[in-house]
């Protein structure tokens, strides 16, 4: 009978061997890649308090009714469009940690490109701002076909939340391999699960005019913003154990 050993390609390891190296489960991570960690964390962090505080400073911008993007009209709307490129140029550079983070196993490919996407669509959210939305800004006229930037930035907010959603489905497999994460399996593909649905349901409120819409589209893009920052907080978590037990065998 032929051995686990005996039935791999070349250059294959068993599961067992990957899994025990995985960084996920306390392999070292370079210290470039904790920096670009680090980096995400504060890239999240600074996204989504910069559009908190416009969105309540912002005269005549009604938090609770419209979408972060329209924070990119009107008077200091350059403030939002800086956001989404500074998010995206962020989430493009921290591409390789992911992949190092991920390296050996399941989704080492495919989450980085979904990553990359993301990133770039949040650039071109940047460039091409919407078109004036329901009362916003305002007094603006509200058009009934949209324009060329308004169509590409109708594109790429899609692009970018299928991304992210997908994203999480990918990765989902990967913990419910590794022996520290299977919890995160679960919690990762509800993550999954509540953007589609919370976006749903801001697109049929958006449509309505209603006065909460704009909650809904937040709450899409907080609970996955929640899901990164607790991701990589735990990551420091296990690599700060990893790195005193090597001090403690020394």
């Amino acid at each position: 009978m032929a051995t686990t050993s005996d039935s791999l390609m070349p250059g294959e390891q068993p599961a067992s061997s990957w899994l025990s190296q995985s960084p996920l489960n306390g392999a070292p991570l370079s210290p470039t890649t904790m920096f670009l960690l680090l980096l995400s964390l504060l890239g999240s962090l600074l996204f989504t308090i910069t559009y908190l505080i416009e969105g309540i400073t912002r005269p005549g911008y009604d938090a609770l009714r419209e979408s972060v993007s329209a924070l990119s009209l009107g008077s200091g709307g350059w403030v939002q469009q800086a956001n989404f490129i500074i998010f995206g140029l962020i989430g493009l550079c921290t591409v390789p940690a992911t992949r190092s983070v991920l390296r050996g196993g399941l989704g080492v490919t495919w989450y980085p490109v979904f990553r990359a996407i993301s990133g770039l669509s949040f650039i071109m959210l940047g460039i091409f701002s919407q078109d004036p939305a329901y009362g916003y800004p305002p007094g603006a006229v509200v058009l009934t076909t949209p324009t060329t930037s308004g169509m590409i930035h109708i594109i790429f907010s899609f692009v970018s939340f299928l991304a992210s959603a997908t994203g999480c489905f990918i990765i989902a497999r990967r913990f419910a391999r590794e022996p520290r994460w299977r919890g995160w399996a679960t919690y990762t593909v509800i993550t999954g699960v509540l953007m589609i649905v919370f976006v749903a349901v801001y697109g049929t409120l958006n449509a309505q005019h209603s006065p909460i819409a704009g909650v809904f589209e937040r709450l899409s893009g907080g609970v996955d913003s929640l899901w990164g920052v607790i991701l990589i907080t735990r990551l420091f978590i296990i690599q700060r154990e990893a790195n005193a037990g090597i001090e403690t065998d020394h």
